[in-house]
């Protein structure tokens, strides 16, 4: 069957070289869809497919419990699931006693351990700057029951899980390398966990980020025992006794490893059972009664959000409908392609070639283009991974995914899979014009033909070049559609100058201050970085301005209870944010703890709250405590530009109460990269414990907040246009062929009087024949997938018409331009030339 192999390689490749123009289009379209989907599948297979790099991850589960009543209880980082088998609404966290009566309950074979997440801790070796870490609390079965795999050191052990122990801490490989360069005598020495002095005892294996993906808490950089809490943590300790002494404050998250073998119905009863009789307040108002369920864990506690999921297997489907067209492109083009050489098959076939020698040799020419196509496509995700990286990063993965960096990673699975999908499909679109072609009658091609008589129609190929403009229109659609978003994001009223402004957070809880020391603190930062050259001015913020952070609370006026949105401001916050009074003041240096509680409102808070009418001088009940109002601002978007300003407190900063950190922010006439040495040094200077985290312009936190529309507009753009081109080509080479089988119609329509316009007309008249089957095919399936992407726009409906009539304005006019060269080359045609060709 391989006899002859090589003869026919050589062949395809003589072929191939004669047509550098078809083979040239034909590699980089396959390039860029085999390209587009691996780094997508990359990515997705990452994410949402790829279970912990611990060993068995399917023996592992992560214990839940129902919640459908009201409970009498305090959580802490709790987060909420969804059964799969029954829609029910679960919880995550549990209490320490709990936990500790559920571990006995259970088969010892189970292997339950806990462990809490840390949103933030603050590591620093020596009187070296303190980084910025994702934590975890972990108890000495953490390790060995996940099983994970050490670089170096050892893990966690319970020896190390005991109040009285030295404190130690583990190292995930990533900060290890980002923090301390990978050094490994790094082991054994001792760092500053959140002030307090921890030896490093084990790095983690490369690939470990712990149980989070980095969702709403960070993937695992350090990992501290659990009963280091009141040390390292002690800002989660509010309750009376202590966290481990107290049933009413859930604040673990439980997992067990259920060996293969052991009957997981069975474990789940035994806990169900122990849950319900513990004496905790889990019992409903209405008597009703929580259950266990277990979930799967192989891929942690906390994978990627759904919202997130949706929106990766959304752009998987839009790779996946570019690498359709290419496939489609290809093969009209190959059909069009393989119209002129009829003629050389028929001589072949006359000349005693087989069919099936034929075939082979086709398909071998779409296998070449195929692989040629995937080892470029390739080099070229290899070549743009730092950019896709950088796009899939600032976008889908910051703010959505935490602390997670996302890495277009060549995986060799996903590498195979994608080539051979590639090699397949386009073997599959190569096998239809093999066939056709294959199949030509010698006799019919090689006798003469009649004067007048046409070469064969093209039909199919006009079908596919419908179907490709089809598939094209979505994409069109899509990305008109999120420019107009962000064309009306740009437009939203702010209320600020956001040029020149930055800023970073800090929490003086990562240091061993009292609380009470907390606003001297903030106000020595301020000092101090007042006077760096090129800062203009610097304030507190509680939430930075549309940083998709945001506090509310229920206040009372004049007996009302309203919903009231709050922030916390500190000295300069005018003159800093460019912010416009518009009567009385804001909080100041003056307005600290000793002083009665002010605050300012915005111009909606006194519309909704007060009529209207001047607040100033009034009070508001927050709580326990009243805020007396000294000033009224302008409106400023809060979360961000797509929800309408709400009515909101400005309260100051340094009469704020409870732990959590602040924004410092900074207006500078300078890049925020010349000053940013400058900026972490004064902080360092006033307590060496005090993480810097990255230092953001305000444009970038703006832009962030619109991080996965520009997403969708840059690759939608991108794909858009690409599939725009590809439609182009194969319009321009299926009408390059009509015109050429046409010639001698043209040259008698011209002979009898025909204006070259009437030529072009009728040329055209086919083109966009063609292209208006393709968009009105394509419009209802654009229209159809809206709702997938209707929560990401603003200010325009997925279904809106006039985004649908201008994606087929756009597909007309490329169709037209696609036409318009064969149909004024047709145009030129003189009666003799045509007779004469003929």
């Amino acid at each position: 069957m391989l006899r002859g192999g090589g003869s026919d390689l050589r062949y395809v490749l003589r072929v191939l070289r004669r047509s550098p123009g078809f083979t040239l289009v034909a590699i980089l379209s396959l390039a860029m869809g085999i390209g587009a989907n691996t780094a997508m599948f990359g990515v997705v297979k990452t994410l949402l497919l790829t279970p912990l790099p611990v060993d068995a991850p399917e023996e592992l589960s992560l214990v839940t419990w129902t919640r459908e009543g009201e409970f009498s209880i305090s959580q802490i980082g709790s987060t909420g699931y969804t059964d799969p088998a029954s829609g029910i609404r679960l919880r995550s966290n549990f209490s320490y006693p709990l936990y500790r009566a559920l571990r006995g309950a259970a088969d010892p074979d189970a292997g339950i351990f806990a462990f809490a997440f840390l949103r933030g801790v603050s590591v620093a070796l020596g009187d070296q700057p303190a980084f910025l870490a994702g934590g975890a609390l972990a108890d000495g079965r953490y390790f060995s029951s996940l099983q994970v795999p050490m670089a170096l050191g050892r893990p966690l052990g319970e020896e190390d899980d005991q109040s009285d122990a030295p404190l130690v801490a583990v190292l995930s490989h990533s900060f290890w390398m980002r923090a301390f360069g990978g050094d490994p005598e790094i082991l054994g020495r001792t760092v500053r966990v959140n002030g307090n002095p921890a030896e490093v005892v084990g790095i983690t294996a490369p690939g470990f980020v712990g149980l989070s993906l980095g969702g709403f808490f960070p993937q695992t950089e350090i990992t501290v025992p659990l009963a280091s809490q009141p040390r390292v943590y002690p800002r989660m300790g509010w309750s009376d006794g202590g966290l481990f002494a107290t049933e009413d404050v859930f604040w673990l998250r439980l997992m067990a490893r259920v060996p293969e073998g052991t009957n997981r119905e069975i474990l789940r009863q035994r806990l169900n059972r122990t849950f319900r009789t513990h004496p905790s307040p889990l019992v409903g108002g209405d008597g009703y009664l929580p259950e266990v369920k277990l979930l799967p864990g192989s891929q942690g506690a906390q994978p990627v959000r759904s919202e997130t999921a949706r929106l990766l297997y959304f752009l998987l489907g839009v790779v996946g409908i570019v690498l359709l067209i290419v496939c489609v492109n290809l093969s009209s083009l190959m059909l069009a392609r393989g119209i002129s050489r009829q003629r050389e098959m028929a001589v072949r076939r006359s000349l005693g070639g087989s069919r099936g020698r034929l075939v082979r040799q086709l398909l071998l020419e779409g296998l070449v283009l195929a692989g040629t196509g995937t080892v470029v496509g390739l080099l070229l995700t290899l070549g743009s991974r730092r950019f896709l990286s950088g796009l899939l990063t600032g976008s889908v993965g910051s703010g959505a995914f935490g602390n997670v960096e996302l890495d277009v990673l060549l995986d060799p699975a996903v590498v195979g899979g994608t080539a051979v999908l590639g090699i397949l499909a386009t073997l599959a679109f190569s096998l239809l014009p093999a066939l056709r072609l294959s199949g030509l009658d010698p006799n019919a091609w090689l006798k003469p033909r009649p004067a007048g008589s046409a070469t064969p129609k093209l039909t199919l190929g006009r079908m596919l070049i419908s179907f490709q403009i089809a598939a094209s229109v979505p994409l069109v659609v899509g990305a008109i559609l999120f420019l107009r978003t962000l064309n009306n994001l740009g437009a939203v009223e702010l209320g600020f100058d956001p040029r020149g402004l930055a800023t970073f957070q800090v929490d003086p809880g990562y240091t061993d201050r009292p609380e009470e020391a907390y606003p001297d603190l903030y106000l020595e930062i301020l000092g101090k970085l007042e006077t760096i050259p090129g800062v203009r001015s610097v304030t507190l913020m509680e939430n930075a301005l549309m940083s998709g952070i945001i506090s509310n609370s229920r206040v009372t006026v004049d007996g009302q209870e309203h919903v009231l949105y709050m922030n916390a401001v500190g000295p300069a916050f005018q003159e800093t944010l460019g912010i416009r009074l518009l009567s009385g003041r804001l909080p100041g240096r003056q307005d600290d703890r000793s002083g009665p509680r002010v605050g300012a409102v915005n111009q909606t808070a006194v519309d909704r709250l007060f009529d209207g009418q001047s607040p100033l001088g009034q009070t508001l009940q927050v709580g326990s405590r009243e805020v007396q109002i000294v000033g009224v601002i302008n409106d400023t978007p809060y979360r961000d530009q797509r929800e309408p300003v709400p009515p909101t407190l400005y309260q100051s900063a340094l009469q704020r109460q409870g732990y959590g950190g602040h924004n410092i922010v900074l207006r500078t006439a300078m890049p925020i990269a010349r000053l940013e040495p400058a900026i972490r040094r004064a902080v360092w200077e006033v307590d060496p414990n005090l993480p810097v985290p990255e230092i953001r312009t305000q444009s970038a936190i703006m832009a962030q907040t619109s991080a996965k529309e520009r997403v969708f507009t840059q690759l939608l753009s991108i794909f858009g246009g690409f599939a725009l081109v590809l439609a182009s080509i194969g319009l321009y080479g299926v009408t390059s062929y009509s015109v050429t089988r046409r010639t001698a119609e043209v040259g008698i329509r011209v002979a009898v009087g025909a204006q070259p316009r009437q030529i072009v007309w009728l040329i055209l008249r086919r083109v966009l024949l063609l292209a208006g089957l393709g968009v009105l095919v394509g419009i209802p399936v654009a229209l159809a997938g809206g709702p997938l992407v209707e929560s990401l726009l603003f200010g325009v409906r997925a279904t809106d018409p006039g985004t649908a009539a201008e994606a087929a304005v756009v597909m007309l006019a490329v169709a037209t331009g696609a036409g318009l060269i064969p149909a004024l080359r047709a145009a030129g045609v003189s009666p003799r030339r045509a007779l004469e060709t003929e």
